[in-house]
């Protein structure tokens, strides 16, 4: 018999609460779990200190805590991005034969929530559930550059600003006119900030109160998107993301 981990053991755990087990004792959650009811009890101190479990009303009784209502509020919201977006994204990807990358605010950082992948062989650092610094790369800055000031100051003190490649601005000053310029022209182009001989080009999708909700960009090799490419894919992508903004202002999705 293979012994679970430790924490196997605690999603195991969570799992136990449904419609027919809304609260339990310890007692009961070391039965279901196969658990002593000493070793329970502790893992559901973890849990309890994580939010992931609280106290019911009822004295030695557990629930669900409030931290899962807030995961899974924010697995409906990137999932109803996805639903609206994939189909433009790969629209996209048809006009332009390059890849094609959503991605959306997560913390201090950005995650690259969908991808979809062009048929040429293309190592980019933006892979389906990574997160990035908000500053390198066109995918990450057009995101950033529509936060508040004081927001893009507190990050960049916090996360701060390492170099990737020698094109990455590490200079906040530099930086932050870089973001002034992006909202001016309503898109964001990096080359090699991120990843070497790579070119990215990042439009904003914007809720109707104009604040950020996700980054619809195009990447590629810099020998593929140059010249007249570059215009023509800056215009197709300011098209796809006000689509995909439009949408998510008729399905009624709120941030």
């Amino acid at each position: 018999m293979v012994e679970l981990s430790t924490l196997e053991k605690g999603l195991n755990i969570l799992s136990l609460f449904d419609k027919d087990y809304p609260v339990m004792s310890i007692p009961e959650i070391a039965a279901r779990s196969n658990l002593p009811e000493s070793t329970a009890y502790r893992y559901v101190a973890t849990l309890k200190s994580q939010g992931l479990i609280e106290e019911d009303t009822k004295s030695g009784y557990y629930r669900l805590g409030l931290k899962i209502l807030e995961l899974a509020q924010v697995a409906r919201e990137q999932l109803s991005i996805i639903d609206i977006a994939l189909p433009v994204m790969q629209q996209l990807l048809k006009k332009t034969e390059e890849t094609i990358v959503l991605t959306a605010i997560y913390g201090e950082k950005v995650i690259c929530i969908e991808r979809v992948e062009s048929n040429h062989t293309l190592r980019l650092s933006f892979e389906q559930g990574r997160t990035m610094f908000m500053h390198a790369g066109a995918s990450a800055k057009v995101i950033m550059a529509y936060l508040d000031e004081a927001e893009q100051d507190k990050i960049i003190k916090e996360a701060g600003l390492p170099k990737f490649t020698e094109n990455t601005i590490t200079d906040p000053e530099r930086l932050k006119t870089d973001f002034k310029n992006i909202r001016k022209k309503g898109f964001a182009i990096s080359t090699g900030e991120l990843d070497p001989g790579a070119r990215a080009i990042a439009a904003p999708i914007l809720d109707k109160h104009r604040k950020i909700i996700a980054g619809l960009s195009i990447a590629g090799p810099l020998d593929r998107i140059n010249g007249p490419k570059v215009d023509k894919f800056t215009h197709l992508l300011i098209e796809a993301a006000s689509e995909i903004a439009e949408q998510i202002d008729k399905a009624g999705w709120i941030l």
